[in-house]
């Protein structure tokens, strides 16, 4: 028996990891598990760019090399809700404290003329946020969230854009004008799962569940990590880890999948590379763990129109992701530079490139809780989302091969489509012996989100093995009842 997983970023190893646990628990043997991979790396959107900056003072009156990481991709995590991936990450030895540290939490909203800007983060050089406007971004956090969460509600909400929410409460809830305009709408432009019509008309469940699972909005309090020495790290881990303990995962890197339905006995298909430079892989059942129009692409027959609807529906961004030292993106009061900084545009130019947000890496990092980093005259450096100005070649950092710190940063949208997608490709699930997951089959596709679906989809392949009965589509919950029950789940540290 043989499982084919087409995608290598966490949805894909979520899937091959909880396969492995479930099929071992229930005494069940699914054979050889392999993880073709089309690029030549493994864990999708989490990309660390290590480099130099050159020679400096150590700190204890000589001279080193200043070695420093970016990541071009995923970044941070929250703990309080990320329980499973913090469970993996026990199990694999990788501790808080020494593999990932908390992170400087702080924004900042700012003009590109400088005629606003303000921080979140107390009044340090006089930005703090106005007061009245804290306290509303503070009620909004907590009420909004709260009504996301609430399975009385999320039903009437299916249909509400961010921007009617706000409307609807401005004046019972007393909030400040600036709310929208000045930041949450701004705020949404850094998200990376925005549609191209602009962050006032994102769903309100959409926007909700990721502050809920990323930043405890309507739930218990934040602890926002990063990962020491950079994502990549926490994926190495794992897989070392995988390799090590769970022999019958195969992984295939530079494997671009073309997936045909075959007639042979026990084996219903054939998955060969495309560049055929590796030998092809027959297989009871295929998982598509990659991005819903990579996978639409793969199959050449064998998938059901009822799978291929809802993933043809699913939007992306594609995003330029860049590490560099040009100040002119970052807030012209440099004592207003926190460790997330979100440009506010006019409201017409909303549409145009949703997704934009600054990172100023020392502050993620937390340089100043670190005496190789915080010392005076080390230089600092940012990672940006489709940066406004395009920064010059010049001052975009370069790895120790000379490659340039530039990537494609490409994500799902979270948009009324996904959502309505999303709950449609659950009621497949196993139909025709193929299976999803991966960021746009569940939420906005953060990690803990990926590591739920992987558990899902595993326990459906280890039951449907197990009685060896065939899967028929299921009846759709109604669209906001499925996103609400999944953002209540992973907003909840108990779960």
């Amino acid at each position: 028996m043989t499982t084919v997983i087409i995608g290598g970023g966490i949805g894909g190893l979520a899937v091959a990891w909880n396969l492995v646990i479930k099929a071992k628990a229930k005494g069940v043997d699914l054979g050889a598990i392999h993880v073709v991979e089309a690029s030549d790396r493994f864990g999708g959107n989490v990309d660390t760019f290590e480099f130099d900056f050159g020679s400096g003072p150590d700190g204890k009156g000589g001279i080193t090399t200043l070695s420093r990481w970016g990541d071009l991709g995923v970044n941070d995590f929250n703990t309080v809700a990320y329980t499973k991936i913090v469970s993996v990450m026990n199990t694999i030895g990788f501790k808080e404290g020494i593999d990932y540290k908390n992170l400087e939490d702080s924004t900042c909203y700012y003009t590109a003329d400088g005629s606003t800007c303000f921080t979140d983060s107390g009044p340090w050089w006089n930005t703090q946020m106005p007061k009245s406007l804290a306290a509303s971004v503070k009620d909004f956090m907590d009420y909004a969230g709260k009504e996301a969460r609430d399975p009385s509600k999320q039903g009437q909400y299916a249909s509400t854009t961010i921007e009617e929410f706000i409307t609807n409460n401005q004046s019972a809830r007393g909030w400040d004008p600036d709310l929208g305009p000045k930041v949450i709408y701004p705020r949404i432009n850094g998200m990376y799962f925005v549609s191209e019509l602009g962050p006032l008309q994102m769903p309100f469940l959409a926007v909700m569940h990721y502050y809920a699972i990323q930043e405890g909005a309507g739930a218990p309090t934040a602890n926002r990590c990063y990962f020491v020495g950079g994502t990549s790290n926490w994926i190495k881990a794992l897989m070392a880890y995988m390799q090590a303990k769970m022999p019958q995962i195969v992984f295939h890197g530079n494997y671009q999948a073309v997936v045909g339905q075959v007639a042979t006995a026990g084996q219903k298909f054939l998955v060969q590379d495309a560049a055929q430079k590796q030998p092809p892989i027959r297989a009871e059942r295929v998982v598509v763990a990659c991005h819903a129009d990579a996978g639409l692409k793969a199959f050449i027959t064998g998938l059901p129109i009822v799978a291929a609807q809802p993933m043809a529906m699913i939007g992306y961004n594609n995003g330029i992701s860049v590490i560099h030292t040009d100040s002119r993106v970052m807030p012209p009061n440099q004592n207003a530079w926190s460790t997330y900084n979100i440009l506010i545009r006019p409201p017409e130019a909303a549409s145009l490139k949703p997704y934009m947000i600054n990172y100023v890496s020392n502050r993620h990092q937390k340089d100043e809780a670190n005496p190789t980093y915080n010392q005076f005259g080390l230089p600092q450096f940012f990672v940006s989302i489709n940066p406004q100005p395009a920064i010059p070649e010049n001052l975009i950092l370069k790895d120790r091969n000379g490659i340039p710190a530039v990537a494609n940063l490409r994500h799902n949208n979270f948009d009324f489509d996904t959502m309505y997608a999303q709950s449609r490709i659950d009621t497949v699930q196993g139909v025709n012996d193929i299976y999803y997951a991966g960021g746009w089959t569940h939420g906005s596709g953060l990690h803990e989100e990926c590591w739920a679906q992987g558990e899902d989809v595993a326990d459906k392949i280890v039951a449907h093995v197990a009685t060896a009965s065939p899967t028929a589509p299921a009846s759709p919950v109604d669209t906001g009842t499925f996103i609400g029950r999944r953002l209540t789940a992973r907003s909840s540290p108990h779960e």
